[in-house]
């Protein structure tokens, strides 16, 4: 399996180095040791990728991946070969600005993704674009293997277990599998008259 990109922002990297600086002096993430172990000097970047999303409105009408909204820039930072941390740009008004870091276990489970991935015999000798999938309302998390005509997805945490488990689905398998849950979810929001829901 090969992995393509899309093209990234230009001054991507630069945008995000102050504010990974910031984030290791304040040493304000002590529950990722390992982010809070890591020198700046030792910190690299992934290629970046693009986060996309669907909302309920899109599962329960049937409407797949080529309706996802596009996102965040995405980019897994890591130190002495650890995946620490997500780090994340939004495109504002034509340019980029630091959006977050998450330092919990979706730089990790994304890289688990990908080995599982590169083991599986569908992905074998394909070339395909990564990308990731936000389902927020289900808290689905999804890595999206994009590829001409055909589209592979491979939920990571924090995806709900009884919604799917770590594997590789193809675009219509789990759509499938979310679309019930997506429903009941809708119907809940839509019955609810306190404006709380969502909230």
């Amino acid at each position: 399996m090969q992995l393509t990109y899309p093209k990234a922002p230009s001054n991507g990297v630069q945008t995000l180095r102050p504010a990974l600086q910031a984030a290791l002096q304040t040493q304000g993430f002590g529950v990722n040791r390992q982010f809070a172990n890591a020198t700046a000097g030792k910190i690299s970047l992934s290629e970046a990728y693009r986060g996309y999303s669907l909302t309920l409105e899109d599962l329960s009408n049937g409407k797949g991946l080529k309706d996802a909204r596009i996102g965040n820039w995405h980019y897994l930072v890591f130190a002495d070969g650890l995946t620490i941390a997500d780090a994340q740009l939004a495109e504002v008004r034509g340019h980029v600005e630091f959006s977050s870091l998450n330092h919990g276990n979706m730089a990790a489970a994304t890289v688990g993704a990908l080995k599982l991935a590169e083991q599986s015999p569908q992905l074998h000798g394909k070339t395909v674009e990564l990308r990731v999938l936000f389902v927020s309302a289900l808290h689905v998390v999804a890595i999206w293997l994009h590829a001409d005509g055909e589209d592979l997805l491979i939920p990571i945490e924090p995806t709900p277990k009884e919604l799917a488990l770590a594997q590789v689905y193809s675009e219509a398998a789990l759509l499938a599998k979310l679309k019930p849950a997506a429903d009941q979810a809708k119907r809940r929001f839509d019955a609810d008259t306190s404006g709380q829901l969502g909230n």
